[in-house]
């Protein structure tokens, strides 16, 4: 089989949306088929785009947008690539499937649109996907086309499944849930860490509060309620907005606020730490709270994505009804005062994502891949 791999991910070098579509071109590589894959060149280059082209996939960096009215924005407004020479260079591929995945509903939407023109069979991943976010009618009427006109199109939670066939005015047949690669399998659960003199919440999250919402916490922990309690937050984590997240802790006075950076081992993480914080504007299925809740530590989460679907309110964790200040203090008040049972509920946590949560979800994904495939060349 002729597969090909469409990243839409811009500005960043690597990203969590990028392990579903990476781990399955590499797995599918290495069973034989070939693979090629497009991803809009950063500096530096990612060392996993690397490894993919040391694997034997043929590997394209496209160039980043740029101008004032950049040929983003006006591929987002005309429904065409991004230049012309990426339409030539996958026309020549052949491929039996392009697989084309995004961060949002609409970053690759010029691409479904050029495969379904170019009669190029297509499957979408949808990883992430805000309530906020809606489409005029002129808009939601080509999007709905190109996505009805795709062999599948995989979405990483429910509610984001939903939330898309709302947006485009239409039920998706051909839309499922697919999980991202996760570690949980390979995470045991911790003992649980002593309290005193602090017990020490954990936000685990990219520093970019228009999605991951560190600035409602920041709010909540201001209140002088939370101010005479004896407890610290830890971020984890880099991002764009480190420098006015630092600022705005500042400006609050939360000196119990201190900014960890990026941890590499998930263990080093919730050795030291209770619970886990994410009030986060929009999801996908966060990884962070499978890996949270593998080691045994409940959380507080906003119901948006598929966070809902995994955080069961009052027993494995907390959730607070929507992404704002008042809810996420009210779901971060009840989990405070029911402290003493945190250790069990993360006990339930554990068990949760291992009663739920498929051990191979790159293995079941290529298989998923491959029977599209096929059938595009009958």
């Amino acid at each position: 089989m002729r597969l090909v791999f469409i990243s839409t991910m811009s500005g960043y070098p690597w990203g969590g949306s990028e392990e579903l579509w990476s781990q399955s071109a590499a797995r599918l590589r290495a069973a034989g088929h070939t693979v090629a894959a497009s991803f809009e060149k950063t500096t530096p280059v990612s060392p996993k785009l690397q490894a993919l082209a040391a694997q034997g996939i043929e590997l394209r960096l496209r160039a980043p947008a740029r101008g004032a009215l950049s040929r983003a924005i006006w591929a987002r407004l005309s429904g065409r690539p991004i230049k012309d020479a990426e339409q030539a260079w996958l026309r020549a591929q052949t491929p039996d499937l392009v697989v084309i995945s995004m961060g949002g509903i609409s970053d690759g939407w010029h691409w479904m649109k050029f495969c379904r023109e170019a009669a190029l069979p297509y499957a979408a991943i949808v990883q992430s996907n805000a309530d906020a976010v809606w489409v005029r009618d002129d808009t939601a009427a080509k999007m709905a086309a190109v996505y009805d006109g795709a062999r599948a199109v995989y979405c990483v939670s429910q509610h984001n499944l939903r939330r898309l066939e709302w947006q485009l005015g239409q039920e998706l047949p051909k839309a499922c849930v697919v999980w991202n690669p996760n570690n949980a399998g390979a995470l045991e659960i911790l003992p649980w860490p002593e309290k005193k003199p602090t017990t020490r919440l954990a936000c685990v999250a990219r520093l970019e509060p228009e999605a991951k919402g560190q600035d409602i916490l920041f709010q909540v922990l201001a209140q002088p309620l939370w101010r005479n309690r004896p407890i610290e937050l830890n971020l984890y984590g880099a991002g764009p907005c480190e420098q006015i997240l630092r600022k705005m802790a500042a400006r609050l006075h939360l000196a119990n606020v201190v900014f960890r950076g990026h941890i590499a081992k998930v263990d080093d993480i919730w050795r030291d730490n209770h619970l886990l914080v994410l009030p986060s504007r929009h999801e996908g299925m966060p990884l962070t709270l499978i890996e949270a809740m593998s080691c045994g530590r409940p959380a507080v989460v906003t119901d948006v994505g598929g966070n809902a679907e995994l955080c069961v309110d009052g027993e494995t964790g907390f959730v607070a009804s929507a992404p704002a200040v008042g809810p996420f203090a009210e779901a971060l008040e009840r989990a405070w005062a029911r402290g003493t049972e945190w250790e069990n509920m993360g006990r339930a946590a554990r068990e949760r994502v291992l009663q739920i949560v498929p051990r191979d979800s790159v293995g079941e994904f290529c298989e998923a891949l491959l029977a599209l495939a096929e059938y595009a060349r009958k």
